[in-house]
């Protein structure tokens, strides 16, 4: 009996207190004591027009991009037509206003592509394409020590774009800074040492800085890369021939000439690098080049300076 009893009074308590239990959850429940959400606010008229504003926006900007292909665009010009059309209604869009600043960067209308890609880095100052585009702008408009800072911010960001270093080694070239100059386009080499700007701007500092057999290693790595670039061969020439080593300067100078042949320079640093090699009968014939191009230009002062050549070659040849 006792035990009967116990067993009695241990079920009631048992459903006490899963009845409290249950009652507690219900308490505790949202909405259960009385107290329901209260339905989201509609949004006005004008928050809606603004919500339609920038999905037209957005839109607007997708079709922009569908015409990009390998970092340009196949149609610069429906692209902008769409880039304008999404910045009209909205105005805060970075990426549109970075890809119109690039299609007016190749435009020329240079003061509008900085003005819309300054306004890209303030809405997104960690924007890395926008920070290039903007040291390449500011590089092309003779701020190098700004320009250097958006290429720095580049780097920073991402230390494995070669072109990066290359454009900064630029501005430190620009700047008198040689060292870092050196620094930064061996840095490019270092990523990619078929970087062609990267080997002609090192070479062209260290001839500049007199630096004879570094400067040729580089320029001509250079020409392995880029045989038939006239800027590089002149380089490349003239580096030899302050070596002493004329007659490989006049082939170079030569070859140039056929690239060029135009250039009446070019004939007048030929025949200085034949009459090195003590070929002055050619040398005499470079000059005279030199000097009916002048000539035929009407260009005095370069005229004058190519009889002076070809007298001076012309009294060693036959005193």
């Amino acid at each position: 009996m006792l035990t009967g009893g116990t067993g009695r009074g241990y079920s009631t308590a048992m459903r006490t207190y899963a009845l409290m239990f249950f009652l507690c959850l219900i308490l505790a429940a949202p909405g259960c004591a009385g107290k329901q959400t209260p339905p989201a606010p509609r949004p006005s008229p004008e928050e809606l027009a603004a919500q339609r504003r920038d999905a037209r926006a957005a839109e607007a900007l997708t079709e922009a991009m569908q015409l990009q292909h390998d970092g340009g665009f196949l149609d610069e010009d429906t692209a902008f037509d769409y880039l304008n059309q999404a910045l009209s209604l909205n105005p805060d869009l970075a990426n549109a206003r970075y890809y119109r600043a690039t299609i007016l960067f190749s435009k020329g209308r240079t003061n509008e592509a900085l003005a819309d890609v300054n306004r890209a880095i303030k809405l997104k100052p960690d924007h890395v394409q926008a920070h290039y585009t903007r040291g390449s702008i500011l590089l092309s408009l003779g701020r190098s020590r700004e320009a250097a800072r958006d290429f720095t911010e580049v780097i920073r960001h991402d230390p494995s774009i070669a072109e990066a270093f290359v454009r900064r080694g630029l501005c430190y070239m620009r700047l008198h800074r040689e060292d870092e100059a050196i620094e930064d386009f061996g840095s490019a080499l270092a990523i990619n040492p078929a970087n062609l700007e990267a080997n002609y701007n090192r070479g062209m500092v260290y001839l500049g800085r007199h630096e004879y057999d570094a400067a040729l290693s580089d320029l001509s790595q250079a020409y392995i890369l880029d045989s038939d670039n006239v800027r590089l061969l002149t380089a490349r020439a003239q580096t030899l021939f302050k070596l002493g080593r004329f007659k490989v300067a006049a082939r170079d100078y030569r070859r140039a000439t056929q690239l060029e042949p135009g250039q009446s320079a070019l004939f007048g640093l030929l025949a200085e690098a034949l009459a090195g090699a003590g070929e002055m009968d050619d040398a005499i014939e470079a000059a005279e080049k030199a000097l009916a191009m002048a000539r035929a230009r009407g260009d005095d002062f370069l005229a004058a300076q190519y009889m002076d050549q070809v007298r001076q070659y012309r009294d060693k040849t036959y005193p």
